[in-house]
C-alpha cells in the first residue's frame, strides 16, 4: 500500500511566514512609546489572520494512498475511500487549478497550491473511476500554472514591512 503525502509548496510558505513574522514585528513596534492605537489596531487586524493563514498553510495536506484520499487541515481531517468520490472536475481561473472531488460527502477543493501538483491530480484519477472523471481534467496534461503570482505578491509585502520597520527604527536610532 502506497501512501504519498502532499502539503504546501515551500516558496509560498516561506514569504508567507516571513511576512507573518514582520506583522509581529510592526504590531510590537507599534506597543513602543511613539505607536498610537490606530497603528496598533492596524498591525493586529493583519497580523492575526496571517497567522492564522500561516498556520492553516503549514498544517494542510492530501494524502492519498490504494484505499482512498484524505484531506487534513488545522482542525479537522476528511478521509473518502476512492468509491466515494461521484465526479472530478476542474476549473482554472487566473493562474490557478483546482480540482473539484464531489463525494457522498461534499465537495473537496484540491488546489495547485500543493507541491507535486501534476503527480497529485494523476494519483487522483487513476484511483477513481474513468466515468466519473470530466473529460476536462483527463486531458490536462504538463505542467499546470505554477501561481508565481501569489508567491511574488507575498514577497512585494515582505519588502514594503521591512520598509515599514526601518522607517519606524530610524527615529529611534537617531
Amino acid at each position: 500500500m502506497l501512501q504519498r503525502v502532499y502539503t504546501i509548496r515551500r516558496a509560498f510558505l516561506i514569504p508567507l511566514g516571513l511576512d507573518a513574522f514582520l506583522l509581529l514585528s510592526l504590531f510590537a513596534i507599534s506597543w513602543l512609546p511613539q505607536g498610537s492605537t490606530t497603528e496598533r489596531l492596524v498591525f493586529a487586524v493583519f497580523f492575526f489572520p496571517s497567522v492564522y493563514l500561516f498556520l492553516e498553510c503549514i498544517f494542510r495536506r492530501v494524502t492519498v494512498d490504494d484505499e482512498g484520499i484524505a484531506l487534513r487541515r488545522l482542525r479537522k481531517e476528511k478521509r473518502v475511500p476512492w468509491d466515494g468520490v461521484t465526479h472530478v472536475g476542474g476549473l482554472s481561473l487566473r493562474g490557478k487549478v483546482y480540482l473539484l472531488l464531489t463525494t457522498v460527502r461534499g465537495l473537496f477543493i484540491v488546489s495547485n497550491a500543493y507541491g507535486k501538483f501534476p503527480e497529485l491530480k494523476e494519483a487522483i484519477v487513476s484511483h477513481v473511476d474513468p466515468a466519473r472523471v470530466a473529460e476536462e481534467v483527463r486531458l490536462r496534461e504538463g505542467c499546470p500554472p505554477s501561481g508565481v503570482a501569489h508567491i511574488a505578491m507575498a514577497w512585494v509585502a515582505a519588502v514594503f514591512m521591512v520598509g515599514i520597520i526601518v522607517i519606524k527604527m530610524l527615529p529611534l536610532m537617531a
